[in-house]
């Protein structure tokens, strides 16, 4: 188990390095085509790594979710709150979330927190 947290760690200290140079040049992008490609590019690289990590997250959520209705007597609001927190949310960088435009989110959020229900 540590292994696996020391590997996640990893791979999120290598997406923050990535992001945190391309991001600071999005912030200059007036419309240059170049610039486009280079997010584009940066975007698909930092993807990589952390759409890895966050199949790894969903799929592990999906297993421990499923532990998690059956142990729970088949509380299926239970199985809920780890699904939707290891499966929902973003699995690849865009170029929007370099810009600062749109927040990438790692989790999902349960059906009981979001706002407005």
């Amino acid at each position: 188990m540590k292994t696996i947290a020391m590997r996640m760690l990893v791979v999120i200290m290598a997406l923050a390095l990535c992001v945190a140079p391309v991001a600071g040049a999005a912030e200059k992008d007036n419309g240059n085509p170049a610039a486009d490609i280079g997010l584009g590019v940066a975007s698909f690289l930092c993807s990589v790594p952390y759409g890895a990590a966050k199949v790894v997250t969903a799929l592990l959520g999906g297993i421990v979710g499923s532990f998690t209705y059956v142990l729970s007597g088949f509380d299926k609001k239970a199985a809920d709150a780890v699904w939707y927190t290891t499966i929902e949310g973003d699995y690849v960088v865009t170029p929007d979330h370099l810009r600062g435009k749109k927040d990438l989110r790692f989790t999902g959020v349960p059906p009981e927190s979001k706002s407005g229900r």
